[in-house]
C-alpha cells in the first residue's frame, strides 16, 4: 500500500530508524551472524536500516518497498554502497528465488499490507532453512478487527493470536517474543527462525 505524505513523514524519521536498528542489533546477537550473507528488508522506506546493515556488516542487502517514491528517496538519500540495492517489491509476490535469503526484516510494515498472511507465506518461501525473520509491528484487539475488517481494504488488521498462528503455519519457530508497547494498539517484536 502506498502511504500518505503525513504517514511518510512519520515513518521515515531518523529517531524511529535508530530504534529499529537497536532492535535489529539486539536480534543479531541471537543469530548465527556468520551465516547471514543476504538480507531482505520489506518496507525499507528511505533506507536507513538497509544502509546501516550494508555499511556495518559483510552482507548483501536488498531494501524493498511497495512505494516507488520511497525507493527513489532511498537511492538519493543513502550512500551508494557496493552490496546495497533498493527496489520496488510487493511483499505478497516477492521476486526473490526460493531459499535465497538468510534474514528478512519487517519493522512496522505489516499493518500496511492488506493480505499480510500472503506476505508471511512469501517470507517463508524466500528464507533458507534456518534463516531468520525480524518482525516488529502493531496488533489490535479482536473486537476491533471484527468490527473494522469488512470496511478496511488497504490495511492489515490482525490480533497477536492471528499473527502467531500464521507464523506457526508457515514453519517459523520463535526465538524472541516481546511486547514493546501496551494499550489498545500493542506493538510486538519477534525474532523467528524458519524451519
Amino acid at each position: 500500500m502506498r502511504m500518505t505524505r503525513l504517514e511518510k513523514c512519520f515513518v521515515n524519521r531518523k529517531k524511529k530508524s535508530k530504534r529499529n536498528i537497536q532492535i535489529l542489533e539486539s536480534d543479531l546477537l541471537n543469530t548465527d551472524l556468520k551465516k547471514i550473507k543476504r538480507v531482505l528488508e520489506i518496507g525499507c522506506g528511505v533506507g536507513f536500516v538497509s544502509s546501516y546493515l550494508a555499511k556495518n556488516y559483510d552482507m548483501e542487502v536488498y531494501g524493498t518497498d511497495y512505494d516507488s517514491e520511497q525507493i527513489q528517496f532511498a537511492n538519493k538519500l543513502q550512500p551508494k554502497l557496493e552490496h546495497l540495492y533498493y527496489q520496488v517489491e510487493d511483499a505478497t509476490k516477492l521476486s526473490f528465488n526460493d531459499s535465497s535469503i538468510d534474514l528478512v526484516i519487517s519493522q512496522n510494515v505489516f499493518h500496511h499490507i492488506h493480505n499480510w498472511e500472503e506476505a508471511i507465506k512469501e517470507i517463508s518461501r524466500v528464507l533458507i532453512t534456518g534463516g531468520y525473520f525480524n518482525w516488529v509491528d502493531l496488533t489490535i484487539p479482536k473486537i476491533v478487527r471484527t468490527i473494522f475488517n469488512p470496511f478496511v481494504k488497504n490495511y492489515g488488521l490482525y490480533t497477536i493470536d492471528d499473527v502467531e498462528r500464521c507464523f506457526e503455519i508457515n514453519g517459523f519457530r520463535m526465538i524472541i517474543n516481546e511486547k514493546l508497547h501496551h494499550g489498545p494498539l500493542k506493538q510486538y517484536h519477534y525474532l523467528l527462525k524458519c524451519s
